[in-house]
């Protein structure tokens, strides 16, 4: 026992060592972009990381996406007509994403604390939809009228919440002040939460077929 608490005492004091590398080893950063596919969805992450070490770090971030401008999708209940309500024709997330940093030594340097590099982030993805479930309003057509006189909900199956992710970007830093933009990929299934939704007539509610999720951003950040 006291041989594993000299050791940890150790390697505690190593990574102090190493983080006095790094001027300002904190960043919190806020990250803005929409998704390449998965019909029209907009994406924004605020983020904090730690560079433990000049070219290494972790980073946690908090993702915060929905589609936009999605239809209504209609069916039929009970003999009347129904369409997916309002409040649930975009899919949305948050998503929790631990990752780690891996920076490449500076392209362009100054005397002015001018800096431009290299980041690559590989991560996890742990998601959870805003519903995991499918509401339907019910109509009463009476001529060209419509009147809402019930709902029903029909429950998705087969959640998948846990996904990896990685993101490429070229940064450039002006004194504590980071900009930057880039490429993100994922293997998120953003239908995840109505893939497996069976409506009352036996059908499955449509979704596309998987596919890897690809984004574009842009950053600011703050270096302390």
């Amino acid at each position: 026992m006291k041989r594993l608490f000299i050791i940890a005492v150790i390697f505690l004091v190593a990574i102090a060592a190493i983080a006095q590398e790094e001027k300002r080893p904190f960043t919190v950063t806020l990250y803005g972009g929409i998704y390449l596919n998965n019909e029209q969805a907009w994406t924004i992450e605020p983020s904090v990381a730690w560079h433990f070490h000049k070219y290494i770090g972790v980073a946690l971030g908090m993702e915060l996406t929905s589609q936009y401008n999605q239809p209504s999708r209609t069916t039929t209940i009970n003999g009347h007509e129904a369409s997916l309500a309002d409040n649930e024709k975009n899919i949305a997330w948050i998503i929790f994403k631990p990752s780690v940093i891996f920076k490449s030594p500076n392209l362009l340097k100054n005397k002015d604390d001018i800096r431009l590099w290299l980041q690559a982030e590989p991560g996890i993805s742990l998601a959870c939809p805003f519903r995991n479930s499918l509401t339907y309003d019910i109509y009463d057509i009476k001529g060209n009228v419509g009147t809402v006189v019930d709902y029903m909900k029909f429950p998705n199956k087969g959640l998948d919440w846990f996904y990896w992710n990685a993101r490429l970007s070229v940064n450039l830093s002006i004194d504590r002040f980071v900009i930057g933009a880039g490429y993100g990929i994922s293997n998120l299934d953003y239908y995840s939460g109505r893939r497996n939704v069976t409506l009352q007539n036996g059908s499955k509610f449509w979704v596309p077929n998987k596919e890897l999720s690809q984004s574009i951003f842009l950053s600011v950040g703050y270096r302390f």
